[in-house]
């Protein structure tokens, strides 16, 4: 399948595994009550066209930058604005899981880990590791968002479509308030209203 239309059907979401019709070339979402696009929509590697007009989206997923979009509507959209506000949190203190989580993703990062051969005989946690996410800022594994926040991107620009001007805004996965209060970023915390 390369074209998917679904518009004007009071859809209120797409199911996850939307990424796995990796041959969709366009994607008609426009005129539903869509709140949320799901994270599967960065797999669709070949998606050249997507149209979102009309829903009720305030945010991009995560990935959306990897696509090779070449059009994309997304007017009538109540999207985040970029109004910044300075804030700088405290360091959280970890759950043991997350912490015991971090370090064997670490762990299995060396080919040559005793824990990437044991790891084997251990399916559940293979299964929970699986869904790690990775920090936008510093780019280790994390089992749990910690922040969602969000970065504006310039359509044009970024994306490189050829009939969009603007900014959107795309969400942001942070490990820890450590990344989140460096300075040397453009990510920022979502407060809805």
């Amino acid at each position: 399948m390369t074209e998917l239309h679904v518009a004007y059907n009071n859809l209120q979401g797409l199911p996850l595994e939307i990424g796995y019709l990796t041959g969709l070339t366009k994607l008609h979402l426009q005129r539903n009550r869509i709140k949320e696009l799901p994270e599967g929509l960065g797999k669709l590697l070949k998606l050249t066209y997507l149209d979102v007009a009309g829903n009720e989206l305030r945010i991009f997923p995560t990935e959306l930058g990897k696509l090779p979009l070449r059009e994309m509507y997304c007017e009538e959209n109540p999207l985040l604005n970029f109004t910044p506000v300075h804030s700088v949190q405290e360091e959280e203190v970890l759950a043991l899981k997350e912490i015991a989580a971090r370090f064997v993703m670490n762990e299995l990062k060396d080919r040559f880990s005793y824990m990437r051969k044991a790891i084997r005989h251990y399916p559940a946690i293979r299964e929970m590791l699986a869904q790690a996410s990775r920090c936008a800022m510093c780019d280790e594994a994390f089992l749990n968002t910690w922040l969602e926040c969000v970065h504006f991107i310039d359509v044009r620009k970024d994306l490189k479509t050829k009939n969009f001007v603007g900014t959107i805004p795309v969400r942001a996965l942070l490990c820890s308030y450590k990344c989140f209060n460096r300075k040397d970023h453009h990510f920022y915390g979502v407060a809805f209203p």
